[in-house]
């Protein structure tokens, strides 16, 4: 062999070691998966930061949530007490720290007192430790967040009740109440007549001891007017409860018939009103029995001259204001210019509060004779029921919430069947405590009222939970928003 082909043979072979290199297949995989593991790996690592910084910022949003809910809530007294920027901010720390891997960088907080509201917002920004970040030279991920919580302070509120405390009040509360009653007196009557005792001139000298509202007071049975009394004591509770600031809501209380007392005058001592209205109880009747005691344009003149004009609700001096009536609905009213004398002045001083208006004399014509109008209570144009509720400015109208305890029917009673069941033909809706259905003395009634503000005894909701209810659709219905 030539020299000059070794040589070729030579170089030929030097050629070859590198071709082969990448002719070789059996390192291809491992080469090309240790090529590709590298990004793969620093993604699963950035999905795996990413959801711990989701989670992370998750948790620190609620602490931000619970930081400022707490700090306008009822508990913390918002309205009497302003949350200040640091008590927020070190209830987000105390959260946020028990939170791994985050180190806060900046917490700010700022409150917007306010009579009627009060605004806390909180933002805040921190840095979130990474785990495989550090391979591309990302050591922690910057996040932030704000929340923001509003509260409006319920309104100042007066609330003015208008109790009916005629003789039909004494009527047993319940069906069980009426029969017992029933069965205690001579001539089976359902009513509690309160009386006074006499002298031979007329002149009272004291209770009837022995009238049909001792008969059931000595015997257990429950009137109407018993309960009534219970429920506005409960109410009073209600409102001292309900209030969030001081001096929040007023309470007055007026009884009537056919006269109109003050049992409470309006006050915002709950304690006040409540110890008062213990006195509320069932007017007397007259020494000549001669009824016509019931009268709603007494009432309502007599309530619409104490109550102001109202206002909007934003302050102490300016309250709104409802007038809560609560009646069986039947006016029994002195007619043809009569004017009911009312229980005099000098009655026992174990009833109290003495009367301090009479009836205001009236020129209606009477049905049951010329002195006597039985009827419902009128809501036209131009009545008290309409001229009350349209005093004040839009949308702060004095309202009216109407509950009407429904007349029980008396069907073994003379009067009752000619003068009173006509209106009271058909029972109320017993299904739902705002529908009077197709009894007139609901309707009536719904048609004082202001709207939404209707609500009836059923046998499922008595007095008192139809008042809790009145009461807080009241305070709802003016609730203030900033």
């Amino acid at each position: 062999m030539g020299l000059g082909m070794r040589m070729d043979l030579l170089q030929g072979k030097r050629k070859q070691p590198f071709p082969r290199f990448w002719q070789d297949s059996s390192g291809n995989i491992a080469i090309l998966f240790g090529l590709a593991i590298i990004p793969v790996l620093i993604a699963i690592g950035t999905a795996i930061d990413y959801t711990r910084v989701t989670n992370v910022r998750t948790k620190l949003d609620g602490a931000a949530d619970m930081a400022t809910l707490a700090s306008v809530s009822k508990s913390a007294a918002p309205f009497t007490t302003t949350p200040t920027p640091a008590g927020v901010k070190n209830h987000f720390n105390a959260i946020a720290s028990a939170i791994p891997s985050f180190a806060p960088s900046d917490v700010q907080v700022n409150v917007v007192p306010g009579i009627t509201a009060v605004s806390v917002t909180l933002n805040y920004t921190g840095k979130v430790q990474t785990v495989f970040g550090g391979i591309i030279g990302v050591n922690s991920v910057t996040i932030g967040g704000t929340a923001t919580a509003k509260a409006s302070a319920p309104p100042y509120v007066n609330f003015y009740l208008l109790l009916d405390n005629s003789p039909s009040m004494g009527l047993g509360a319940t069906p069980a109440d009426i029969s017992r009653l029933q069965s205690l007196t001579p001539d089976q009557c359902a009513f509690a007549c309160h009386e006074h005792s006499f002298n031979s001139k007329g002149n009272i000298t004291g209770d009837n001891l022995n009238d049909y509202y001792h008969i059931a007071k000595n015997n257990g049975v429950t009137t109407r007017i018993d309960v009534l009394r219970t429920a506005t004591q409960q109410l009073t509770q209600t409102a001292a409860t309900s209030a969030v600031m001081a001096s929040q809501f007023g309470m007055a209380v007026y009884t009537f018939s056919d006269t109109f007392q003050t049992v409470a005058p309006l006050s915002t001592k709950m304690s006040t009103v409540s110890s008062n209205a213990a006195a509320i109880d069932l007017a007397y009747a007259y020494y000549d029995q001669r009824d016509a005691q019931t009268s709603f344009d007494t009432a309502l003149r007599s309530v619409n001259a104490i109550m102001p004009d109202p206002g909007d609700g934003s302050s102490p001096t300016s309250p709104r204001e409802f007038l809560f009536l609560v009646t069986d609905g039947i006016e029994d009213a002195p007619a043809g210019g009569n004017s009911g004398s009312g229980d005099p002045p000098d009655k026992p001083t174990s009833y109290l509060p003495p009367n301090s208006q009479p009836n205001l004399s009236n020129s209606l014509t009477g049905n049951v004779n010329s002195g006597r109008l039985i009827d419902l209570i009128k809501a036209s144009a131009g009545s008290m029921c309409d001229t009350i509720k349209k005093r004040g400015t839009a949308p702060n109208q004095i309202k009216i919430a109407v509950l009407y305890t429904p007349y029980q029917p008396v069907t073994n009673n003379g009067f009752y069947n000619t003068w009173v069941a006509p209106y009271n033909g058909s029972p109320v809706n017993p299904n739902d405590p705002t529908d009077p259905g197709s009894n007139q003395i609901g309707q009536a009634l719904k048609n004082c009222a202001s709207p939404g503000f209707y609500y009836q005894v059923t046998p499922t909701t008595g007095i008192s939970e139809a008042m809790q209810r009145l009461f807080m659709g009241a305070v709802n219905s003016v609730q203030l928003t900033n």
